[in-house]
């Protein structure tokens, strides 16, 4: 069973692309739509997608795979959620799995060089019509296993064996950290990385209508108040914070 968590500044905008998932899906999943400003507070993508994926936890037992999509992806492909069932089912290793994502995370001088933002950046962006391995998905689908959301280390979870007290989870982890917004989606490849767990791209087609968020003008306001430079600055301190905080994984290369 699948879950979709979704977080929206304009709910009205955002509907036609909600209904193409609902449209082109060959079965029913579950929905938590976060509200992310207008007549609410602002969270920032990190803290709505913690938000929603703790209700979806909570809420939604039965769901296995629970999908972390913008409201600003449009979905194409027909029986899409039959793909994704059928990746995490024949794959127990995978932990995370997107529309998109690359092979590369992290330019080979990352550490060796100055520190410069663009060292962080993805590269080899996968195409075609085979499901295949990458080490870091696109930030617009985000798509985990319940165990991965849950914490678990692969080895955890398939022995069903921990040793630790606590659990930390990787919204949780990524919010605690100070990331508000970009390169979240390079923080949770790097979790994935230590989990032991393996990342895939799944073929399907699809379109982000990228910007929509960042666009509107109560966003920028917020965005503003919150940090020196306003989004460029929630750009520049995440990709501070991954620096940082992933020396031990970083660059991700596949084996």
């Amino acid at each position: 069973m699948l879950a979709v968590v979704t977080a929206t500044v304009d709910r009205e905008r955002a509907d036609p692309c909600l209904a193409s998932w609902k449209q082109h899906a060959a079965g029913d999943y579950k929905l938590e739509v976060i509200t992310n400003g207008g007549t609410h507070d602002y969270l920032g993508p990190v803290a709505a997608f913690r938000i929603g994926v703790e209700s979806a936890l909570q809420r939604f037992s039965e769901c296995d795979v629970i999908a972390c999509f913008h409201d600003d992806l449009v979905i194409l492909e027909s029986n899409w959620d039959e793909t994704i069932e059928h990746c995490f089912r024949e794959h127990p290793e995978v932990g995370l799995a997107s529309f998109g994502g690359c092979t590369i995370l992290g330019d080979d001088m990352l550490y060796h060089a100055p520190y410069h933002p663009d060292l962080l950046e993805a590269g080899e962006l996968v195409h075609g019509v085979q499901p295949q391995r990458i080490v870091v998905p696109v930030p617009y689908c985000l798509i985990g296993r319940r165990a991965f959301w849950s914490g678990f280390h692969e080895v955890e979870w398939r022995t069903r064996q921990t040793r630790r007290k606590r659990m930390p989870r990787p919204w949780a982890v990524i919010d605690d950290l100070g990331m508000v917004d970009h390169w979240y989606e390079g923080a949770l490849a790097c979790l994935a990385r230590r989990g032991g767990w393996q990342v895939r791209y799944l073929p399907v087609r699809c379109r982000h209508l990228k910007g929509q968020t960042t666009r509107d003008a109560g966003y920028q306001q917020w965005a503003a108040e919150e940090i020196e430079g306003g989004d460029r600055g929630f750009w520049e301190a995440a990709h501070r914070i991954g620096y940082d905080a992933f020396k031990d994984v970083l660059p991700l290369r596949l084996d």
